[in-house]
């Protein structure tokens, strides 16, 4: 059966678009991690389109293999036998498809060249400069290693630096899109799964495959030795060629645990304070699982680093730190302790599947209260006073406070009290509206 293609919409549609109305060259690069369904897309995008096109495949071989390989794509897909004895005869050909009709060139795990053939690149350049950008050309270059994409086209020294149309970034499934995938689940366990697995397309495709509740599928994907995705993570640093593996480590579990500030991540892993920015880019750069958050009307100093990714907080806060246990086959201890914790946990993505909603529903109205909002977020302060859904309109002189609450006791009165008092410390006046998010609804005198 054909594989179902799910969300990318706007990736997809923009492609289609560029590829309509070309007419001169377009150097289009499409990154991100790995699995997150860049090849997916680019052959998406490839059946949609009747134009003339090559898809080539960058795997690690010899250069003379590699061209021997195009080579052989050339005259299955196009239908002509032609030899290359170096790039500049590949580039040469292309120049000859592209002069006067329409073709597509889509590279996948371009960066590749980088090690393989940087030859290939600066060749391309030098073809691109020459030519190949006034024809009617579209190339699309396809990258899994962001670091290494951004070596190759994005720094001022980059050797296609100033050739790029656009370059698309291709994010894990938003909640909205991960309920797509799992349309048997009831609501409840779709948040479950997305707080455990995150929105990693191939990641999620293996989920859907593995038979059993929330917990078997944790078991059999993650706990076991040899599971599909128990050393995801090791994998992705060492796609970036992160080195010092333990500090990021240190770095990333510390913030599972709940050390958000920089200080905190001090206390926990004797990192020093002043190089620990540094780790924390690269994490946010390279690999996009962390990311700081500043409070909403709170001052910046009192920034937070979150994982963005569910999968990686996940794994950090249960995995790696019983990692010894799940080498001696003690799976059963680390099962327990997921199941004693994992209410817990999930609120937290809860609340960001909140956020996500009033986001969705901007310019509308949830129970009679438009969603017109200028900022979005939550609010902290160094008191340990916490708000989890800020939303503001300064122009409107209108505030959102809302509390979300993922447990199995009903949301009561005293939540309600609570957040009209903590909203009173927020520097902003005009009128306030308050929401209160429960999955086990509310009491009779909340409500």
């Amino acid at each position: 059966m054909p594989k179902t293609f799910y969300d990318r919409e706007a990736e997809l549609a923009d492609l289609i678009h560029r590829e309509g109305s070309l007419k001169s060259g377009e150097f289009v690069v499409l990154y991100g991690r790995r699995r997150v369904g860049k090849t997916e897309l680019a052959k998406k995008f490839l059946e949609t389109i009747t134009t003339r096109k090559l898809y080539f495949y960058v795997d690690l071989m010899e250069k003379k293999d590699l061209l021997k390989s195009l080579e052989s794509e050339i005259q299955k897909q196009l239908g002509i036998v032609i030899r290359f004895s170096a790039w500049n005869d590949f580039f040469e050909f292309l120049g000859r498809q592209s002069a006067s009709e329409k073709f597509v060139l889509l590279i996948d795990e371009f960066q590749r060249f980088l090690e393989i053939s940087p030859e290939f690149i600066t060749t391309f350049q030098r073809h691109w400069d020459e030519k190949l950008s006034g024809n009617k050309l579209l190339v699309i270059a396809v990258g899994s290693s962001i670091g290494m994409m951004h070596k190759i086209t994005q720094s001022p020294a980059a050797p296609l630096y100033g050739r790029v149309s656009t370059r698309m970034k291709l994010c894990p499934f938003r909640y909205v899109d991960f309920r797509k995938m799992f349309p048997s689940l009831n609501e409840e366990d779709k948040i479950i799964h997305y707080a455990v697995f995150g929105g990693t397309p191939q990641y999620l495709t293996r989920v859907r495959d593995t038979p059993g509740t929330i917990h078997e599928r944790i078991s059999s994907l993650i706990l076991k030795k040899g599971g599909a995705l128990a050393e995801e993570p090791s994998t992705l640093m060492a796609t970036e060629n992160i080195r010092t593996h333990a500090r990021y480590n240190s770095i990333l579990q510390s913030i599972a645990m709940g050390k958000e500030t920089t200080k905190e991540m001090q206390d926990y892993t004797h990192i020093p304070v002043t190089t620990l920015p540094a780790y924390l880019k690269r994490l946010d750069t390279l690999l996009d699982v962390v990311s700081k958050k500043e409070p909403v009307l709170g001052k910046e100093r009192h920034g937070r680093y979150r994982l963005s990714d569910n999968f990686f907080n996940f794994w950090y806060k249960f995995i790696f730190p019983n990692q010894s246990a799940l080498n001696l086959g003690n799976t059963a201890l680390v099962e327990a302790h997921i199941k004693e914790n994992l209410t817990a946990y999930v609120g937290r993505a809860f609340e960001s599947v909140v956020h996500e909603l009033l986001t969705l529903y901007l310019n509308k109205e949830i129970q009679g209260v438009k969603m017109d909002f200028e900022g979005l977020g939550s609010w902290w302060d160094r008191k340990a006073n916490e708000i989890d859904i800020v939303a503001y309109n300064r122009k409107q002189s209108h505030l959102l406070a809302g509390e979300v609450k993922w447990t199995s006791e009903k949301a009561g009165v005293r939540l309600l009290d609570n957040l009209i008092e903590k909203s009173r410390l927020l520097p902003f006046t005009g009128t306030s509206t308050f929401m209160l998010v429960s999955k086990s609804g509310f009491t009779g005198e909340c409500l």
